[in-house]
């Protein structure tokens, strides 16, 4: 099974002892809506001949359109079909994702910033792209507590654990979301790059969470819940997932961006939340973690102009905020602000669920008093091919509803997640 323009779905059992099964949708024929087969709030509609098609399914192709018609390179033309999410706490909102083919690929996508694009993209300097992953997954990473019950901390609203935790338990290799989550943006990363003018430098910055990880456990440590070198076990486990994730995503980015030819592009590490590391490593030996306002002087400390800028609009720095802000100031550095240049043209590669990020900093952006040079922030959210459903059959976020690597299609036989992955996005016939 293989390819982008079908749809596939895993469905997580009721059972977490029995398997996920994958099923596998064609692109419809029809040009209205249709519910996927099996699936909760899940839709498709074909991208032709519906008159009266949603005004939100027009809106998505139309920026479709207009995102091409900007970049201004390469064969780009819309897809076949439309991906529509509605939300499983309120059907009336729903998220589209429109079908575009460029840079020899297909993806469903969602692209903010294009509504009143002037001009093209020969009128940047450069072109700054931000793209991230985050480590693990719900499942892929557990504490166990003294009486044997398993917690996950592994978000910022996460329940404080109920009894001391023991150990961690993790599965050895990547979570079938860090996997997913990889190929599918550096192929997004390559096609945007096809894309693009070639004279145009190119630089794109990963940013990938470290110390941000290391948070997640501080409070249970000043709570007494977790000894110090539980935690010390902790920070070298994140230490590790974080290179293993780095090292992929930066394979996958830079073979992408090499077969379009785009050789000369610059690959940027984000610093993150680095020079708190060894504070934080420290604090859990002395027992002695500092507070908010200390982390966050130690950020200022390194005389970062965004971070003083974010510390001036009392943007949330809190020990639990830290993090989002890191990510904020990714973003609004690819704008130019940092350098006050100007001339960058910035772009937003990422899975949905962090396009509130993209719109905070786009708003944070008009604040900052940003050049007057007219060159737009734009994001371009592809959806998964590969969409996860909670039992219940809404579908949901792969970082919370991670099947693992394998799963078993409606014959019963076992198919290998990340294969399938490697096959969906796999350059199209004819292209290197």
């Amino acid at each position: 099974m293989r390819g982008s323009d079908d749809l596939f779905v895993i469905r997580q059992p009721e059972d977490p002892a029995e398997p996920a099964v994958l099923r596998r949708y064609d692109t419809p024929d029809g040009s209205g809506p249709r519910p996927v087969p099996g699936t909760e709030g899940l839709w498709q509609t074909a991208a032709t001949g519906a008159p009266d098609q949603e005004k939100a399914v027009r809106r998505a192709f139309q920026r479709v359109h207009t995102l091409g018609e900007y970049l201004g390179e390469g064969d780009f033309a819309t897809g076949a079909d439309a991906l529509i999410v509605r939300s499983r706490r309120d059907q009336a909102h729903k998220a589209v994702f429109a079908g575009a083919e460029f840079g020899g690929s297909r993806h469903r996508v969602h692209i903010k910033g294009a509504r009143n694009l002037q001009g093209t993209a020969r009128h940047a300097d450069r072109v700054e792209l931000v793209s991230g992953v985050c480590l693990f997954s719900h499942r892929n990473l557990r504490f166990v507590d003294e009486h044997g019950d398993r917690t996950e901390l592994l978000r910022a609203d996460a329940a404080p654990p109920a009894a001391r935790l023991r150990s961690i338990v993790t599965e050895g290799e990547l979570s079938f979301y860090e996997y997913e989550t990889v190929v599918r943006q550096a192929r997004v990363i390559g096609d945007v790059a096809a894309m693009l003018p070639s004279s145009l430098p190119l630089t794109v910055t990963l940013d990938v969470p470290r110390v941000q990880y290391y948070l997640y456990l501080l409070d249970a440590f000043q709570g007494g819940l977790v000894a110090t070198e539980l935690v010390q076990d902790y920070f070298r486990l994140v230490d590790g997932r974080y290179t293993q994730v780095l090292d992929l995503f930066r394979r996958h980015i830079r073979r992408a961006l090499d077969a379009t030819g785009r050789t000369d592009a610059t690959l940027r590490v984000a610093p993150g939340l680095d020079p708190l590391a060894e504070c934080l490593w420290e604090a859990v030996t002395t027992g002695g973690v500092p507070d908010d306002e200390d982390l966050l002087g130690l950020m200022l400390a390194t005389g970062d102009p965004l971070w003083k800028e974010l510390r001036e609009l009392d943007v949330p720095h809190g020990r639990h905020c830290l993090g989002y802000t890191s990510y904020l100031a990714e973003l609004l550095r690819a704008t130019g602000l940092s350098d006050e240049t100007g001339g960058a043209l910035s772009i937003n590669v990422d899975s949905f669920g962090e396009a509130l990020l993209f719109d905070q900093a786009r708003q944070l952006r008009q604040r900052l008093d940003p050049p007057d040079d007219g060159l737009p922030s734009l994001g371009i959210y592809a959806a998964e091919t590969v969409q996860t459903l909670r039992p219940d059959g809404h579908a949901a976020s792969l970082y919370l509803t991670d099947p693992g690597r394998y799963a078993v299609d409606e014959d019963g036989a076992r198919v290998d997640l990340f294969g399938l992955v490697d096959g969906v996005y796999a350059p199209r016939p004819g292209v290197t």
